[in-house]
């Protein structure tokens, strides 16, 4: 699958991200949750939202994603991205599969662009537990194109899922 995301987003003469196409592929930046009920309703009212992901099982404590997106790592104020999530994790456009610190996570990639056209790299990982499950961890803005780039690239192996898997040579250039 990555050869055709690869295909479908890297210039083969440049090597470069064709950002012009993941500009194309970018869907709107969904309107940010207000408050913790509006976010947990999207999720469908439950305080632990579970889905099956091609046969992953991801877990999100629902409270702990709504405040991890103003008490985080880095101290962002990412609450304009909390809308993100839901479709992030449901309508991706890439998930691979891959090591971060020695645990297993899933990350799920999905640009989205703002009213101003600003393209906003939305990334959401996961770590996978003893039990076999995929904990919900962070989700952010990713303004680094190389690192984009490296998930588009990942190996066929580690690409779990690509949502243009049909894609046509030619298409998209």
């Amino acid at each position: 699958m990555s050869w055709k995301s690869k295909q479908r987003y890297v210039n083969p003469r440049t090597g470069q991200l064709k950002v012009n196409m993941l500009s194309k592929d970018s869907c709107p930046l969904p309107k940010r949750h207000r408050n913790m009920k509006s976010f947990k309703n999207s999720f469908g009212g439950v305080n632990y939202f579970e889905y099956d992901f091609r046969g992953f099982f991801i877990v999100i404590d629902i409270k702990y994603a709504f405040n991890h997106f103003t008490n985080n790592t880095y101290k962002d104020n990412r609450e304009h991205l909390n809308a993100t999530l839901l479709s992030t994790l449901t309508e991706p456009l890439i998930v691979i599969h891959s090591l971060y610190e020695r645990e297993k996570t899933l990350t799920f990639y999905k640009p989205f662009k703002s009213s101003q056209e600003i393209e906003h790299m939305v990334m959401f990982k996961l770590y996978k537990q003893e039990n076999n499950k995929y904990y919900f961890k962070t989700i952010y803005k990713q303004d680094s194109l190389g690192k984009i780039q490296k998930i588009i690239e990942t190996s066929d192996e580690n690409t779990v899922y690509f949502k243009y898997e049909d894609f046509a040579e030619g298409n998209g250039s």
